[in-house]
């Protein structure tokens, strides 16, 4: 253990006082470049068709805006504009590597956004009916007010890997993609958790946005940002939080009109995975089966 697996002192020292500040939990859910975006390919009507504003894309060679960290923060591709017969070019645009910077190809124009979808069960302290300005602000993230419920989150160094469950409303829809960059907007389908399956079947059948990798934050209400508050927040700390704790969603459990549910699983989690994945035979490693003095 290292001292990054250990929350920070200011945090330790709060947590210690008779009436400590209230804890909040943050959650982002990070897509997968390839599984949940189509590459970019060239469109120029006929059986490929045409590119159409909302449509987002992936390069071809994976970009990132940030690769040190975990997990790495990839960049996708937005269609904002089209002009003319909204055909591309016949080569890949040379995508750029910061959120928000533009990429031109032929009559299509690109915007790089974030595939990370960032909620909270709550809003800021904040006087306010904008569900934009009610978002809470941490590290200079934005995470929207969402309705979720989580179980099974708990930390033990007994029994098995924990296999918590994230349970998603389905009738409040999601405002991100309405969002500025600044606001927290990302490269996902607005609407209900449900419209967001849909679109990211239609790239990878059934995925359901398992392969997704999902980050559990926590910290106190006295550290977050000042954007939170209708005047300054003097203990604002964007450092002081436990450390973040990550996992995959593993599978979809239940979907219907109310809600989504998913399973999530830690990396190391690898129950019903044998090893060796494939049978070793002598003729690929002679020395297999015999004793050498």
């Amino acid at each position: 253990m290292t001292s990054s697996d250990l929350p920070k002192q200011a945090t330790v020292t709060e947590l210690q006082k008779s009436n400590p500040s209230a804890i909040v939990e943050l959650f982002e859910i990070h897509l997968d470049q390839r599984l949940h975006y189509a590459d970019w390919s060239v469109k120029r009507g006929g059986d490929a068709g045409t590119y159409s504003v909302g449509d987002t894309v992936s390069s071809t060679s994976l970009v990132f805006e940030d690769s040190t960290t975990f997990p790495p923060l990839g960049l996708v591709f937005e269609c904002t504009a089209v002009t003319g017969n909204a055909y591309s070019g016949i080569t890949e645009p040379s995508f750029p590597s910061t959120a928000g910077a533009v990429a031109n190809d032929n009559n299509v124009t690109w915007t790089a956004k974030r595939p990370v979808k960032r909620f909270h069960a709550g809003t800021n302290l904040k006087t306010t009916s904008s569900l934009q300005d009610a978002s809470v602000h941490f590290a200079g993230k934005v995470y929207e007010p969402f309705p979720i419920k989580t179980e099974g989150f708990d930390m033990s160094s007994k029994g098995s890997l924990p296999r918590p469950r994230l349970t998603i409303s389905n009738l409040s829809p999601s405002l991100a993609s309405t969002f500025t960059l600044a606001e927290g907007g990302s490269a996902l389908p607005s609407g209900t958790i449900s419209s967001m399956l849909m679109e990211v079947n239609k790239v990878t059948v059934g995925n359901d946005l398992i392969g997704s990798t999902l980050v559990y934050i926590t910290t106190l209400k006295k550290f977050l940002d000042n954007e939170n508050f209708d005047s300054t927040n003097s203990t604002a700390d964007d450092t002081q939080k436990f450390p973040d704790r990550v996992f995959m969603i593993a599978r979809k459990v239940v979907e219907n009109q109310e809600m989504v549910q998913f399973e999530c699983a830690m990396q190391m989690d690898m129950a019903g995975v044998r090893g060796p994945k494939r049978q070793v035979l002598p003729n690929e490693f002679p020395a297999i089966g015999q004793l050498f003095q």
